[in-house]
């Protein structure tokens, strides 16, 4: 007997769903209508990644970092971090990359903002070195964390060596007529300098030494900071005599 179209409507009514042991009633309606979120485009994606990571790693440091945790906070899959980056590396690489990036565009500009004299460009290197980590000490502690990088990663190789070419710039400029070797080992001088003084502070040990409570360690950072350029002049103005 062929079903008439009342009995079909029956077959096929939409019932109500409930979801054991909690019974909350659900359509099939619901469910075809529920919303899913707008998918990332690929480079959003990596942006979105790339924010997360900075933000995690600034507030609970990069013992805290994992993929997972950075794909919670992005808003994405699990397993969108590993499918654009590989591994934890190639993420915090990338990253690092980017913290490079920024470190470099600050130093140029305090570059610019130096003037002409050649020693003041140096002494606007250092402070933009050490101005940067006391403002993203995380991102600054990241990128010479060897371990936790690909060190063979291209983005991050091309990052860091731009930005030691300023610095190999600005010091050639001190000592036009020295050669590349020379240069090297000056502009080596220069960066440990910075480099020492921003771990030192950031670890709290100047603060220690000098025995007194840094009420705004920014803007004592700064004087001690051109203090010590000050004295370590003398170097490059002898060399370039």
């Amino acid at each position: 007997m062929m079903n008439t179209p009342e009995k079909w409507a029956k077959l096929y009514t939409v019932k109500p769903l409930y979801c054991k042991p909690y019974g909350v009633k659900m359509t099939i309606n619901a469910i075809l209508n529920h919303e899913p979120r707008p998918p990332y485009h690929h480079g959003d994606l990596a942006r979105a990644l790339l924010k997360s990571a900075d933000e995690i790693i600034e507030a609970e440091g990069l013992e805290a970092f994992t993929l997972r945790s950075c794909a919670r906070r992005a808003g994405v899959s699990h397993a969108a971090p590993a499918h654009h980056f590989g591994d934890r590396a190639g993420l915090l690489s990338a990253y690092a990359a980017s913290v490079f990036r920024d470190l470099t565009l600050s130093i140029k500009t305090h570059v610019v903002e130096a003037g002409d004299d050649p020693y003041e460009k140096l002494r606007g290197v250092g402070l933009a070195y050490i101005r940067f980590a006391i403002a993203r000490p995380g991102a600054f502690r990241l990128v010479f964390r060897c371990e936790a990088l690909h060190q063979e990663h291209q983005e991050l190789k091309e990052a860091g060596d731009s930005g030691f070419q300023v610095l190999v710039n600005v010091v050639a400029a001190i000592i036009p007529d020295k050669d590349a070797d020379t240069v090297l080992s000056y502009s080596l001088l220069a960066w440990s300098i910075v480099h020492g003084f921003a771990n030192l502070w950031l670890e709290g040990n100047f603060a220690h030494a000098m025995k007194r409570h840094i009420l705004e360690p920014c803007a004592h950072a700064d004087a001690l900071a051109t203090q010590i350029l000050t004295l370590v002049k003398p170097a490059f103005v002898q060399v370039s005599s």
